[in-house]
């Protein structure tokens, strides 16, 4: 089938009694030209679609946006058969419930499993969803991981959080300056998000802090906008130092991996990556942590904390990250709390 509109339009000409040859004449066809696209045997050309409107009236919009569900139905349908996947399968990959509440995202029409596909991929805003799997795609950059599906949502949400946001203009030496504002934060035990957001604003960077679905495992992800970079992390622990880890290793690729970033969005996860970009981003941002020399010096010193010149939280974060320390330690818990 080439067209979906032809059955209502069969039926139109039914309920007006109408014959095929009267209407095609009106329409400046031939009667057998009209009777394949009754069938649905031809697609419907855009001219066509503007004549048969004008005669019957019903709006050019209605039947392109049928003949826009059709078509975008038979690309899902060509994908699910060569992914073996049932179109229920397949919008449950984007645990699609979860994802309407928590990104507060109204579905077209939750009965129609097509619709709430149609749906994901408009809020995508892809066309075809291969999309998601193609190794060059510029939706994730060089990821291992198991959940494109939830990975992409959060990504988009990330996206459309920041459209709104006004940044100034973006110079390097502003890393320094917002290095030095998440040491002072973490120092202070304070977490204020919309303060944080407009500083990474006037420093030149976008910047969204949204949770991720379930099972996604998801740290944090840097991309450059048009020059201006974007840090997107998540709240996965909801500790100080684990939140203010996540920026400082997305601010290090913001050092390091500029030009790699307009690429696609190098993606952080919870799965201690291999990668060499993401060994380098975790070294630096340490480092900003406690200056490794001074940490390695005092790192078995933990029982005198209370005198040391450190950031309490950072610290017992490194001891805990290098085994030196339990995470259910009353050393890591008191001096690395949960953020209110």
């Amino acid at each position: 089938m080439m067209n979906k509109f032809g059955k209502q339009l069969e039926e139109f000409l039914k309920f007006k009694n109408i014959s095929n040859k009267e209407f095609a004449e009106r329409i400046n066809t031939t009667p057998k030209n009209l009777i394949d696209i009754i069938k649905g045997d031809i697609e419907l050309s855009q001219n066509m679609i503007y004549n048969i409107s004008f005669v019957t009236e019903i709006p050019v919009s209605y039947i392109e946006n049928v003949e826009r569900n059709f078509k975008m139905d038979k690309v899902i349908n060509e994908f699910l058969d060569k992914s073996k996947l049932t179109i229920k399968e397949y919008i449950n990959k984007f645990n699609y419930k979860e994802f309407s509440k928590q990104y507060e995202f109204q579905f077209t029409d939750e009965r129609d499993e097509y619709y709430i596909a149609k749906d994901i991929l408009r809020y995508l805003r892809i066309t075809n969803p291969d999309s998601l799997y193609k190794e060059d795609n510029s939706i994730f950059y060089k990821s291992k991981n198991d959940k494109p599906e939830l990975l992409s949502l959060w990504l988009e949400r990330c996206y459309r959080l920041i459209s709104s946001q006004s940044v100034k203009e973006y110079k390097k030496e502003n890393i320094n300056i917002l290095v030095d504002y998440i040491r002072k934060c973490a120092g202070n035990n304070v977490f204020n998000e919309k303060e944080l957001i407009s500083k990474f604003n006037d420093n030149g960077i976008f910047l969204a802090i949204e949770n991720d679905l379930k099972g996604a495992k998801i740290r944090g992800a840097f991309k450059v906008l048009n020059d201006k970079p974007a840090i997107y992390i998540t709240k996965k622990h909801k500790r100080y130092a684990d939140i203010y880890f996540a920026l400082l290793h997305e601010l290090a690729h913001c050092k390091s991996d500029f030009n790699r970033a307009k690429s696609g969005s190098i993606v952080s996860l919870d799965d201690d990556s291999l990668e060499d970009y993401e060994v380098k981003a975790d070294k630096t941002a340490y480092n900003w942590m406690i200056d490794d020399k001074e940490y390695n010096k005092i790192k078995h010193c933990y029982d005198a904390i209370d005198e040391l010149d450190v950031i309490k939280c950072f610290f017992v974060y490194r001891l805990a990250k290098d085994g030196v320390i339990d995470y259910k330690s009353k050393v890591y818990q008191e001096n690395n709390k949960l953020i209110d």
